[in-house]
């Protein structure tokens, strides 16, 4: 029976050991997986030494296909091997090899392949086989890179770094990346049911917690409820502000009476501080607004002042809009978007500060690893859009059409204050302090950012 083979080279600015080193560490299966297609960890044997193993649970559409995976050849530094033992393919063996070339590392894929009656289907499904293989590799390759070559840039101390709101869409992104950065990772989630080995379980509502990170170097604060998926009811609201201000005082009022706290504070904020702005250019030192969300980011970053009079070096991180197809906005629009149903949001004058995923875990590693960055930081692409330029990017980033419009007035009649403040408020935002500091943005462009995150190569 014949069998296809795909092959693939990433060129790393990186030495080979770092490259590997990277691939060895939990979280590593996470980064590399396509954002666009989800897969679900039944079991695993962590690692890839020979005899290591992953169960999942691979996501297509409504259907859940099994893919059992083992490691079953190894030699450190330079190769490793693992084999489908159930799935899709009559086979699927996937080698890595690695290879010092003019002090870079270059990171050879080699997979070879069957499908069921691989010498008929392969007439017919290999053609989409490959364009998939390609969509995917295309990603792995950027990721890959830009991961090694921010971790052998920054070459950062192991930490143990505790992160809360773990499970929402930038949590769920940051933990496996600080564990290929060599970090360790500590969870706080409310929900007893979702923890595992070395999660914390807290409840900002009763203002309890398992104080089991007393030696934990960093926490980053991402726990909040979503303001974006439901009218502003007086319950929503309370509930947005409790979760975040409750949350945040408890927190820093934890660390704050530790005999050893943490030497960094991360809290999540967000862009809202500054409202409904228009054309204004706004940097951290511009003034908070004047509407809802404005009001809880200014009690939000406030209910932290305890870790800040404690001596604790605090960064309140003002997130755009995160694109993923995770979640948030990007989830939202680009699958109407595939289907021809691509969405101007009121006039489309509006300003959209957004930012890749990619770049915010990039820029809590050049946060962490810069001790003079403190106090209010915007984390957004230094190329905001217009609302009607992101929905036109997308739709050609898609290959489809762009015709619709939903006017103002139906947005505040369907959504009422959560329309006019989420919706239509424009804010022109800008990271000076981050760009001041050095940072480098892996995707300043809108483009690039969603072909990297939505699998659309050029």
């Amino acid at each position: 029976m014949g069998k296809s083979v795909f092959y693939c080279n990433t060129e790393i600015n990186s030495d080979i050991y770092t490259a590997f080193s990277w691939h060895e560490r939990e979280g590593a299966l996470q980064r590399l997986t396509p954002p666009w297609e989800p897969l679900e960890v039944i079991e695993k044997n962590i690692g890839i030494n020979i005899g290591a193993s992953v169960k999942l649970k691979v996501k297509a559409g409504f259907i859940s296909t099994p893919w059992h995976a083992e490691h079953v050849e190894y030699n450190k530094d330079q190769f490793f091997k693992d084999i489908q033992t159930k799935g899709p393919f009559s086979k699927w063996e996937h080698s890595h090899y690695f290879k010092t070339l003019n002090g870079k590392t270059l990171i050879i894929d080699e997979i070879e392949y069957q499908l069921p009656m691989h010498n008929i289907s392969k007439y017919f499904a290999g053609s989409v086989i490959k364009k998939k293989l390609r969509r995917m590799f295309a990603y792995r390759q950027a990721v890959s890179k830009n991961d090694i070559e921010t971790l052998s840039s920054y070459k950062p101390a192991p930490k143990t770094i505790v992160v809360s709101g773990a499970t929402g869409v930038v949590g769920s992104n940051l933990i496996p990346y600080l564990q290929t950065q060599g970090h360790k990772t500590i969870r706080m989630l409310r929900n007893e049911k979702q923890l595992c080995i070395g999660d914390v379980c807290w409840n900002p509502y009763a203002e309890t917690m398992n104080e089991s990170f007393e030696h934990a170097d960093v926490i980053i604060h991402l726990a909040g409820e979503p303001i974006g998926n439901a009218n502003w009811t007086n319950k929503k609201k309370l509930s947005i502000v409790d979760s975040r201000v409750r949350s945040t005082s408890l927190l820093a009022k934890t660390i704050s009476n530790m005999e050893k706290p943490p030497k960094l504070l991360i809290c999540a904020s967000a862009i809202g501080y500054y409202g409904d702005r228009g054309d204004e250019i706004l940097t951290e030192e511009s003034g908070t607004g004047k509407g809802f969300i404005s009001h809880v980011c200014y009690h939000w970053e406030k209910a932290a002042k305890a870790a800040e009079e404690k001596g604790i070096r605090v960064v309140y991180l003002r997130i755009g809009v995160a694109l993923s197809p995770q979640g948030g906005a990007l989830e939202r629009t680009y699958k109407p978007t595939a289907f021809g149903l691509g969405t101007v949001i009121g006039s489309g004058r509006q300003y959209l500060s957004w930012v890749s995923m990619d770049d915010v875990l990039y820029a809590i590693t050049h946060i962490i690893e810069n001790d003079n960055i403190k106090g209010a930081v915007n984390l957004t692409a230094p190329n905001p859009v217009r609302w009607k330029d992101y929905a036109d990017t997308l739709a050609h980033v898609m290959d489809r059409p762009r015709f619709l419009r939903v006017p103002e007035w139906l947005i505040k009649t369907v959504y009422g204050q959560m329309g006019r403040e989420v919706l239509l408020a424009s804010a022109n935002v800008q990271p000076k302090k981050l760009l001041e500091s050095g940072f480098t943005f892996r995707y300043p462009i809108l483009e690039d950012a969603l072909r990297h995150q939505l699998g659309r190569t050029k």
